[in-house]
């Protein structure tokens, strides 16, 4: 990629960026030619190029284009080692040069996520940290809790000349809404595109309870029956689905089978308070219903 054209009096180069071995161009133009010679030299001023002959054992430089306006070369397989200030000269009275500065973008490895937790409770913290290796600059990295960012702690380490390791940190409390949501580390870095990694997260939380009324559909009334459900999801599922009148005796005829609780013939002596408890190894849960009867229709 080219950028930034680079202009001393009557020769123009361009800054190059590329990334590690693939291949760089590196342009020396004249804007107004008067035939004076062209050379490029490297960054140690050694001549790749000297018009179209390239005095230099390297065959990894080859001549792209060469007119009285350009030398135009390329550089294949491009290493670290090559990086530096390219000089392009023009000899004219006095000589004029113009550099090219080469850098080479090394991409990183594939990000890992490591977890502290496989599995959490609700209202708990947990912590995970992404880990993007041996990049040429230092890669950032971004999280994403489902479509949310969070904010997470970098730390560049220094790996070995110029290469980079980028180590976040994220930590967050969770809710029963997390549980099967993707948490995404987003590694960004101008030598790669959409460099991601990600885990789901289980989290396990109390019951929700809710009473069904699945008979009368309207009043409850003296001689009619009543029938309730009570429904009851939570993760783990609940082990245990429990009936009981709060502060007071269960009637002797109402039959409970699992969630379902069945009164029949109502009278005003069963008013009160029925309370569904629900429990797993997370909590327990509850939901009331408060049942008033009153007197039978008159015909």
């Amino acid at each position: 990629a080219a950028q930034t054209p680079v202009v001393s009096q009557n020769l123009v180069t361009d800054d190059v960026w590329v990334v590690e071995g693939e291949m760089a161009t590196i342009s020396c133009r004249v804007k107004d030619s008067d035939d004076s010679v062209i050379q490029l030299l490297n960054p140690n001023r050694q001549t790749i190029y000297f018009r179209d002959m390239r005095p230099l054992k390297d065959a990894r430089f080859q001549l792209v284009n060469f007119s009285e306006n350009e030398l135009r070369v390329s550089l294949s397989n491009v290493s670290l080692s090559d990086e530096g200030r390219y000089v392009c000269q023009l000899y004219t009275d006095p000589p004029q040069e113009a550099y090219a500065d080469v850098t080479v973008l090394v991409p990183p490895g594939n990000p890992i996520i490591e977890a502290r937790d496989e599995v959490l409770r609700e209202g708990n913290e947990t912590e995970m940290t992404c880990t993007a290796m041996g990049s040429k600059p230092a890669a950032t990295i971004k999280w994403m809790k489902g479509d949310k960012e969070l904010p997470g702690k970098p730390k560049v380490e220094l790996a070995y000349d110029k290469m980079y390791t980028v180590t976040s940190r994220l930590a967050f409390t969770v809710s029963k809404e997390d549980d099967g949501v993707p948490v995404a580390c987003i590694v960004d870095h101008p030598a790669v595109k959409d460099f991601q990694a990600q885990k789901y997260l289980e989290v396990q939380y109390k019951p929700e309870v809710k009473i069904v009324v699945e008979f009368p559909q309207g009043l409850t009334r003296e001689g009619e029956n009543l029938e309730l459900t009570c429904q009851a999801k939570g993760k783990p599922q609940p082990q245990k689905v429990n009936w009981v009148k709060v502060d007071d005796e269960f009637p002797s005829h109402a039959v409970i089978t699992g969630g379902d609780l069945y009164i029949e013939n109502l009278n005003k002596s069963y008013n009160g308070t029925y309370r569904c408890v629900a429990t797993n190894t997370v909590g327990e849960a509850y939901e009331d219903y408060v049942l008033y009867v009153y007197g039978s229709k008159l015909l």
